[in-house]
């Protein structure tokens, strides 16, 4: 017991740290709990576990955050401690580390109000993109207040218990100095080499599961696990095997392989009429969930939202453009979105490559060159391809790889400043988007050239704020559904400006959304929070139909080559699904670290540590049922996430 007294009297500020830490952990954990209290597992047991593995995963980061408070009291002599020097240095070091501790849970509660999980790789994102990340803070909250608030919380907690800090003298003998700081160090470091971030995983649930972790062990956790190559983390065959296997599964009655070797997939794509050569302008909608369309309302179960019925008694529609262009375009009914990201949609949407794990292609360094892309394929073909942003394409690398694949980028950079109606952290409005697109298509035209244009839009995205007087529900609400109104409007505005151009009749429009607005959901791969909508308008070209089968966003590229009719050698893991014998149809998708397959009505999904489970999904409401693993139909999920990732570790999937 004296030992404990001693150690308690000498570690006085490595004691108040670490129990501060945890208790400020818990009642992070708590809020977050009551955020999502409908959404949880809260019978006793579920709720026990959860705080349970909670409370150990707070003890080993609070572990390594006190380290410097740690060395402090192991390293500085008593007199120093208990002089009015220390003591002030002491109440300072615990101030400081107090302010960390606070602002850190409502950056905590932010980043899960908007994901709906614990700190990420996302969040390891934002330290590289901060001027992004803070410009947007400061446009959607309250951030001065906000930061006034951390302090003075701040303050009280140290005006409370920083008479704690203040030791008593007792004298210390230099084994239990020396040998308590180098215990918990080593306890620290072996903590490191043997837990692992997914003992959180005790229930069934996933958001009790996240709820389980500490936001400061994951964010060390995706810092280091940043790159998730596959061959180390999930199940593998053969390459044999999945090659085999892979060469079978991209067979399409218009395509024939170049030769036998089993690694390359490339087929040459024979068309079945003559070539025209269109223009094609790719529209990739930020966070367009299907589910915001009133088409889809009663099938994903979406009522018109309560706080705009009181606003606006009228009740405005909310997507009145895209809602009528259903009836005017080829619109896809079931597709389906291969990530939870901006640079998941443009992966798929460029490579057409499934989505692996880790992070996407669009962002690995260094940036990968020469791609074989939809891009590519069309720049062959004497086309001005281009890819044309709103926002600052230093962001997730997009510029980097864009200019290195085949397309020449346009950013915000590119804009007159006097002629931008409204700017947020993300970019320009996507009226100003559309006007300088139409530029970009005007001078491709008076050059002679046919273009593919990929436009990327920002406006959809917090702060959800936009130009004044373009639509009735007003920016000052700052809700998505105003931004979605926005968006909607601005397409409309597009459209009506395309169709007086001498290129519109000959010129393909693909709309498409990136990604779901949400990725929130009770299990790990909820498929109803992948459904997007997509359309191909042409009128004088393509006459309006639902194309109701699945289709993944990887389908897209070769299916918008298809309907061009253009001979070209395909690397591509899509298909063109207007050639798609029925039945043959399949969905691929990422969500964080676990990546799945769905085909025949079975979801098999590939996790970490060589995991394998499947499910019957509710494509509704996102439920997923277990079911015994169908071995085909794993076996199917392993060869196109493991022969993709070959390619591309190989270098394998360049255009040549």
């Amino acid at each position: 017991m004296q030992i404990i007294h001693i150690i308690r009297d000498r570690y006085r500020l490595w004691l108040l740290v670490f129990l501060t830490f945890l208790g400020i952990s818990f009642i992070t954990r708590l809020v977050l709990l009551l955020d999502v209290i409908n959404e949880v597992a809260v019978s006793i047991i579920d709720l026990v576990l959860t705080f349970l593995s909670g409370f150990f995963y707070d003890v080993l980061a609070g572990l390594y955050f006190s380290i410097p408070a740690l060395l402090v009291n192991g390293c500085c002599s008593s007199r120093f401690l208990r002089s009015k020097t220390g003591r002030v240095f002491m109440k300072a070091f615990y101030w400081l580390h107090v302010v960390v501790l606070v602002f850190n849970a409502l950056s905590e509660y932010f980043f899960w109000k908007e994901f709906s999980v614990r700190y990420n790789f996302i969040a390891v994102d934002y330290l590289v993109y901060t001027n992004e990340v803070w410009k947007n803070i400061e446009q959607s909250y309250p951030i001065y207040w906000l930061i006034a608030l951390v302090l003075v919380v701040s303050i009280l907690i140290v005006w409370w218990l920083g008479k704690y800090l203040v030791n008593k003298g007792l004298k210390t003998p230099a084994y239990i100095r020396f040998g308590w700081m180098a215990f918990l160090l080593l306890l620290a470091f072996g903590a490191f080499l043997v837990v692992s971030d997914s003992w959180k995983n005790q229930t069934a649930n996933k958001l009790n599961n996240e709820l389980a972790g500490n936001g400061w062990y994951q964010f060390g956790v995706a810092f280091r696990k940043n790159a998730m190559p596959y061959l180390d983390f999930y199940s593998t065959n053969s390459n044999e095997a999945v090659f085999q296997r892979l060469r079978k599964e991209l067979q399409q009655p218009n395509a024939e392989f170049v030769d036998t070797l089993l690694t390359n997939l490339r087929r040459r794509i024979l068309p079945d009429s003559l070539t025209v050569k269109r223009n094609v302008v790719l529209i990739t909608v930020e966070s367009l969930s299907a589910e915001y369309l009133d088409y889809f309302a009663d099938y994903h179960q979406r009522s018109y939202p309560q706080f705009l019925a009181e606003l606006l008694p009228s009740k405005p529609k909310i997507t009145p453009v895209l809602d009528s262009l259903i009836h005017e375009s080829l619109f896809f009914t079931q597709l389906y979105a291969s990530g939870t990201r901006t640079v998941r949609g443009l992966e798929a949407l460029s490579t057409g490559l499934p989505p692996t794990p880790g992070q996407s292609i669009v962002k690995r360094l260094p940036t990968n060159e020469n791609l074989f892309t939809m891009g590519a394929v069309l720049k062959k073909q004497g086309y001005d391809c281009k890819f044309i942003y709103g926002g600052n394409s230093f962001f997730d690398n997009m510029g980097d790889f864009y200019s290195k694949n085949g397309y020449t980028v346009i950013d915000e950079s590119d804009y007159e400043a006097d002629s931008i109606h409204h700017e947020t952290a993300w970019g320009i409005c996507d009226e100003d988007l559309y006007t300088m697109a139409l530029r970009e298509m005007d001078k491709s035209y008076s050059n002679g050239q046919i273009f593919f244009h990929q436009l990327m839009t920002v406006s959809h995205h917090r702060p959800y704020t936009y130009p004044e007087g373009r639509v009735v529900i007003p920016p000052a609400i700052k809700r998505r559904e105003g931004a979605l109104q926005y968006t909607d409007y601005a397409i409309g505005d597009f459209l009506a400006k395309a169709r007086q151009k001498p290129w519109f009749s000959n010129t393909l429009f693909v709309i498409v959304a990136d990604h779901c607005a949400s990725s929130a959901g009770h299990t790990n791969m909820p498929l109803n929070r992948y459904h997007i909508p997509c359309w191909i308008y042409a009128p004088d070209i393509i006459q309006p139909a639902k194309f109701e089968r699945f289709t993944s966003q990887i389908d897209l590229p070769p299916t918008i080559l298809g309907l061009l009719n253009i001979p070209y050698e395909s690397a591509f893991f899509g298909y063109d699904m207007f050639k798609l014998e029925p039945g043959r149809e399949r969905l691929l998708m990422v969500n964080y670290q676990d990546i799945g397959f769905y085909k025949n009505g079975k979801l098999v999904v590939l996790s970490p540590k060589r995991e394998v489970h499947s499910y019957i999904p509710d494509f509704r409401n996102g439920d997923l049922r277990p079911v015994a693993n169908d071995t085909a139909l794993v076996n199917d999920a392993i060869s196109y996430f493991q022969g993709a990732a070959y390619l591309v570790d190989q270098h394998q999937y360049q255009d040549k």
